[in-house]
């Protein structure tokens, strides 16, 4: 029990240094003189740091124990999210940095602690954690204007999420039974591997269209269909909070069976749905809202669970995992950069939203092959 609360709890700070600042993110602009372009680079910035500093998990988890890994990174997150609130476009962009940077080696640390441990609960805790990331982004996208409101400044809104942090870092320095580490021998790279280019690539395309979602719909929402940034942040809100069932149930489905290209299929189907919704019938978007959270709450709970079951043991899901989040992410990151070049270019949200409806159908392209029954073996 101590480690699911410990799994959920640290789930819950990796999204919120993303989610919180969205729908804020027309007050920053206004306030630090920020233009579409440069806003995208700042909220593709812990993306990026997510993919460059997935690679020194494998062998940093070979020389420290993971717990003791984890808690360092929830520590450094809280210092960064303080830093983030400090004021100013420096601070902002610092903070944001360095708290990518921690949420990178704790999202790749875990799934190794997770597969070192009985198979049993691979399903159930990789389910635990995927449930934490979108409910960290539903609390991150509703509470951001509230508090916003209720502390006086965005600063304080964006500061006030260290708090999370360092609670996820102080459990994990609690003990709880022995330290796990990782001992695998260093063998043939997975870069000319099949199988890890797929886990990888279909890494990288949901979340390219999970980080442009998040980044640009309550601009969207509140721009072309006249909500206001609570509101909009609330619809926010309720898309993640409806990623939960489905980010749980698919880990722990996809556990139990050798094929999981059925699974696939009804994500991309649900929330390629939910994107054309929004671009044909925008008047309804509360109802695409929650299909798209479905959607991509599974979406994300396949990614997260692909990595642990096609290693064939801790050090190559340690391998696995590295190469899926830094491809991955670098990947994904380009998204809502993209986005905000999209929206300069045109003056307008059409073609934002193309973008999505694109990479939303592309995630089956290389998840079919990710999806087969096979077992990858090799290390880094």
């Amino acid at each position: 029990m101590r480690l699911l609360v410990a799994v959920v709890l640290l789930g819950l700070n990796l999204r919120t240094v993303v989610a919180s600042l969205p729908p804020l993110l027309d007050t920053v602009r206004a306030d630090l003189g920020l233009s579409g372009t440069v806003a995208g680079v700042l909220t593709a910035l812990p993306v990026l740091c997510f993919g460059a500093f997935a690679p020194v998990v494998p062998r940093l988890v070979r020389r420290v124990a993971i717990e003791r890994v984890l808690a360092a990174c929830a520590l450094l997150t809280g210092a960064a999210l303080a830093l983030r609130g400090a004021g100013g476009v420096a601070p902002l962009f610092a903070g944001t940095l360095v708290a990518g940077a921690g949420v990178a080696v704790a999202q790749g640390a875990l799934p190794v602690l997770i597969r070192s441990g009985r198979a049993e609960r691979m399903g159930r805790l990789t389910g635990a954690f995927s449930l934490a990331l979108p409910l960290g982004a539903t609390l991150g996208a509703a509470l951001a204007v509230p508090l916003a409101d209720a502390l006086g400044s965005w600063e304080a809104s964006l500061a006030a999420w260290s708090v999370l942090a360092v609670a996820a870092g102080l459990l994990w320095l609690v003990p709880g039974g022995g330290l796990t580490r990782v001992a695998g021998p260093v063998t043939a790279p997975l870069r000319s591997d099949r199988l890890a280019w797929a886990v990888a690539l279909y890494f990288s395309i949901q979340s390219m269209a999970f980080y442009v979602g998040l980044s640009w719909l309550p601009s969207i929402l509140a721009d072309e269909h006249g909500y206001s940034d609570a509101t909009a942040g609330l619809l926010q809100a309720l898309s993640a909070m409806m990623q939960l069932p489905t980010a749980f149930l698919v880990p722990v489905l996809a556990a139990r069976r050798r094929d999981q290209r059925p699974l696939l299929a009804a994500i991309v189907a649900v929330s390629a749905i939910a994107v054309l919704g929004l671009i044909v019938a925008g008047g309804a978007a509360p109802l695409w809202m929650v299909l798209l959270g479905l959607g991509q709450g599974g979406a994300l709970g396949l990614a997260l669970i692909l990595p642990v079951l096609r290693g064939g043991s801790p050090a190559a899901v340690a391998s696995l995992t590295a190469m899926t989040l830094s491809i991955g992410y670098l990947g994904a990151a380009f998204g809502p950069w993209l986005g905000g070049v999209l929206h300069d270019a045109t003056e307008g949200w059409g073609a934002t939203l193309a973008l999505l409806l694109a990479v939303t159908v592309l995630q089956a392209v290389p998840g079919v092959p990710a999806s087969r029954d096979r077992v990858e073996e090799q290390v880094i």
